[in-house]
């Protein structure tokens, strides 16, 4: 309770004393102006309501995550009277607006607006809104106030933020003959055999024909390994935008950074994620990263999905055959690893990037296998620090 609406209660007290001992025309006069205060101020804040216009704009409704966008507001007064005290609170969960404190108190003469450009940042992907939330109004007095949202808020589309990474130092576990050896593919296992009758000349296996002095066939039997393969958590933990939206964000934001920096690096990617069912994404050069990034802009994560279900669907087909498996996850138990050991038939060696909240304190879960490498990975942690 504030200082003034004490002040209102002990003269409201004192006029009441007044006319107790008193009597006569005077206290009740009094008595009865301050009973007819609250009247007066219900119907100021009311027209306050009435008069007062808010329009807020960004320069598009898209935007891209950890980049500033112009912002535009305006507060208008379009009554006859003033407005008193004006304060503003907006919506800081998901996103700042630059050089505007909540703490201000406007005032409105008739007729006139206040008028704000600035930049507004948003932290995190996704479909949110940003903007002006709420309103507080406050009568002439300061006494009594009233806080309404506004009913039309701002909406916005925000795509994830592409996270260049010039080295990548969770890689180190590793050797350099392991890191070398993702620029080339692994070539094909070749048996050779003496040509027969019915065989295509296309697989004549030249130069074994040349040392053996006879024609001589290839025949492939082993397929060509990716380089890397990275395996999405896609998983919506919660239902409220607080507790998974920064969560989905940082795992879409290292997905595409690990790529990106794979993809540059002349290394070839297959990113697995879930649908309606398990998708698997070949990148191999630009335009297909800027395929994959068109796909995390719109991709929606659901509760009743789980990365024991996809790790289920892509063992039936095969693809776990990598030279490196990159998993970008938020929960990552003795479960999980128990399946990965058993479809990593080549013991091919794991990196995992456990997603968590900055105040997540939690024991991190580790493997006692060597070939395992567990990275904590907070939601507002900058990827270039610690990746």
């Amino acid at each position: 309770m504030n200082k003034r609406r004490i002040a209102y209660i002990l003269i409201l007290l004192l006029a009441l004393v007044g006319i107790s001992f008193f009597g006569g025309p005077i206290p009740y006069l009094f008595l009865w102006t301050v009973l007819f205060l609250p009247l007066v101020s219900l119907l100021y804040i009311g027209y306050v309501i009435v008069f007062l216009k808010i329009y807020q704009r960004t320069d598009g409704r898209n935007m891209v995550s950890g980049t500033p966008s112009d912002f535009y507001i305006t507060l208008q007064n379009e009554g006859p009277f003033s407005f008193s005290a004006l304060r503003i609170k907006y919506y800081s969960s998901f996103s700042t607006i630059m050089d505007l404190e909540e703490d201000v108190i406007y005032e409105l003469p008739p007729k006139t607006s206040i008028k704000r450009n600035t930049l507004l940042l948003c932290r995190y992907r996704g479909e949110y809104e940003v903007g002006i939330k709420k309103i507080t109004v406050w009568d002439f007095l300061g006494i009594f106030s009233f806080t309404y949202n506004i009913k039309e808020p701002l909406s916005v589309i925000v795509a994830p933020a592409l996270v260049h990474l010039p080295e990548l130092d969770s890689m180190d576990p590793f050797s350099d003959a392991d890191r070398d050896c993702f620029v080339n593919r692994t070539e094909p296992d070749i048996i050779v055999r003496e040509y027969a009758a019915g065989d295509e000349l296309r697989f004549i296996h030249w130069k074994s024909s040349a040392v053996m002095q006879k024609l001589m066939i290839r025949e492939r039997i082993g397929e060509e390994k990716s380089g890397i393969g990275i395996f999405m958590d896609s998983r919506r933990y919660g239902s409220r935008k607080e507790d998974y939206l920064a969560i989905e964000n940082k795992i879409i934001e290292t997905v595409l950074a690990l790529s990106e920096y794979y993809i540059r690096n002349h290394i070839p990617v297959d990113v697995s994620f879930q649908k309606e069912h398990c998708c698997l994404q070949t990148i191999r050069d630009e335009r297909g990263f800027e395929s994959l990034y068109d796909e995390m802009f719109r991709y929606i994560f659901r509760e009743d999905r789980s990365l024991l279900q996809m790790l289920a669907e892509l063992a039936d087909c095969n693809t776990f055959d990598y030279k490196l498996l990159v998993f970008v996850v938020h929960q990552w138990s003795a479960e999980e690893i128990t399946w990965v050991e058993q479809l990593n038939t080549s013991h091919v060696p794991v990196i995992v990037y456990r997603i968590v909240p900055e105040s997540n304190a939690e024991e991190e879960f580790r493997s006692e296998h060597q070939e395992y490498s567990l990275h904590r990975i907070g939601t507002e942690a900058s990827l270039q620090e610690v990746l």
